[in-house]
């Protein structure tokens, strides 16, 4: 009974120790570099341009869409941390602050030449941000090692009460 209560013990702090590792969320540290790398993907309707600097602020990013004949720009669609410094992401011309690695895509429509449309308007985007993307990983892993407590504490009570 003392074994099994002790390797329970032992169990559960190896479980509650390893948990804040997987729980710890990645802050950048005070000493990071700033060098964050930008991507424009280009489409059927135009592509994109980006110029960078660095400075004490950090890496500083200009793009710029490039529609073809017959297209319009529409908004950007930017994934990745970064800070708007200049426009909006519907501006054609956007400056950001880039805090870590980013891909932008312009999105371009299709100019109608000769005749009215009567469809939806353009839902436009006014934010300054892009939608918050990501995975769940830190969670699942938090979640997983809780079941793994509660299952191995239910088999060591389980144990417990067959050996008396």
């Amino acid at each position: 009974m003392k074994k099994t209560l002790s390797v329970l013990v032992a169990v559960i702090i190896a479980a509650l120790s390893a948990m804040p590792a997987f729980a710890v969320v990645s802050s950048p540290s005070p000493t990071a570099s700033k060098e964050y790398s930008i991507v424009v993907h280009n489409n059927e309707g135009g592509s994109g341009s980006y110029t960078t600097k660095t400075d004490k602020d950090g890496k500083h990013a200009t793009i710029v869409a490039h529609p073809k004949n017959g297209y319009e720009f529409v908004k950007w669609i930017i994934n990745g941390k970064y800070e708007i410094t200049e426009g909006d992401l519907n501006s054609k011309t956007l400056k950001l602050l880039l805090k870590g690695n980013v891909v932008a895509t312009p999105v371009f429509r299709k100019i109608k030449t000769g005749s009215k449309t009567t469809g939806s308007p353009v839902v436009v985007n006014r934010s300054s941000t892009s939608p918050k993307t990501g995975d769940n990983t830190v969670y699942f892993a938090i979640g997983l090692s809780a079941a793994a407590l509660i299952i191995i504490s239910a088999l060591g009570v389980k144990l417990a009460k067959t050996k008396k």
